[in-house]
């Protein structure tokens, strides 16, 4: 089992933040448009701090294809066009779906062997296409924006969970008196009762030990969505349906959001060079 929170009881900046500022962006938690996955915040915080461990060419590659734009800035753009005509095929890109209870082996098989589209392929799918300079630079962009978002969809757990409660969206809680379920805590309501931004997230989350952080690189998609399996797997068994949330559900799980943001914003970098260097 991996120790998560463990790599980051080392930093000050990792300590959780007072409660009442918790209870303070409680309606940000609780807002209907934060169903996407990490929110914004989230999303640009993996994207920011993939920026300060890009190569010189492949910033360069990226610029090349979106101009005046840096990762960070479309670190988004799969959620925002997921319904549009066009792109309404890739909404099943944005999650795996698998059963509970299976150790490594057989996680990584199941991957391998399912059919249907999945964020595991989809990645595997567009980091191809980025990679293949026989494309054109239209759809190279394209796969560069899907590749940012599906990195960090990979790295938030419950993106990685059961299909018949859908990710957790079934999964109904109380939290402060008011009610919403276990995906939406994890796509937003955590990183938003910090009360930072995500610039401030990245300032603060990007500083692995360089061993750690070369781990981290080591490791394939396949084990990226392990870690997500995991945690998601210990996230059934710590808010059940029906449950009611407080200070110490928080306490116990934002070393987990920060730790998954930042391994996704270090694999997002070394995702991207290995495409465009």
């Amino acid at each position: 089992m991996l120790l998560f929170s463990r790599l980051f009881s080392r930093r000050s900046a990792f300590r959780p933040a007072p409660f009442r500022v918790f209870a303070g962006m409680l309606a940000l938690l609780l807002a209907p448009h934060l169903l996407q996955a990490w929110g914004r915040e989230g999303h640009r915080t993996i994207a920011l701090i993939a920026e300060k461990h890009l190569t010189r060419k492949t910033a360069d590659q990226i610029k090349e294809l979106l101009g005046d734009k840096a990762i960070s800035d479309v670190a988004s753009w799969a959620d925002e066009v997921r319904n549009q005509p066009e792109y309404k095929g890739t909404g099943p890109w944005h999650f795996v779906n698998l059963p509970l209870g299976m150790g490594y082996a057989d996680f990584a098989q199941q991957l391998k062997d399912k059919s249907e589209p999945n964020a595991y392929q989809a990645l595997r799918d567009n980091l191809k296409l980025l990679a293949d300079k026989k494309q054109t630079k239209e759809k190279r962009a394209e796969a560069l924006k899907f590749v940012v978002h599906l990195v960090g969809d990979i790295h938030e757990p419950m993106h990685v969970s059961r299909a018949e409660d859908k990710g957790g969206n079934d999964i109904q809680l109380q939290f402060q008196g008011q009610g919403t379920n276990l995906h939406r805590m994890w796509d937003s309501g955590l990183i938003h009762a910090q009360g930072l931004t995500d610039q401030q997230m990245a300032e603060a989350y990007d500083h692995p030990e360089k061993l750690v952080a070369q781990q981290w690189r080591y490791a394939g998609s396949e084990q990226w969505l392990f870690e997500s399996y995991l945690l998601s797997t210990k996230q059934y068994a710590a808010a059940p349906n029906g449950s009611t949330l407080d200070e110490q559900y928080y306490t116990a799980n934002i070393a987990d959001v920060r730790l998954r943001l930042q391994q996704g914003g270090i694999r997002l970098a070394e995702a991207l060079n290995k495409a465009l260097d």
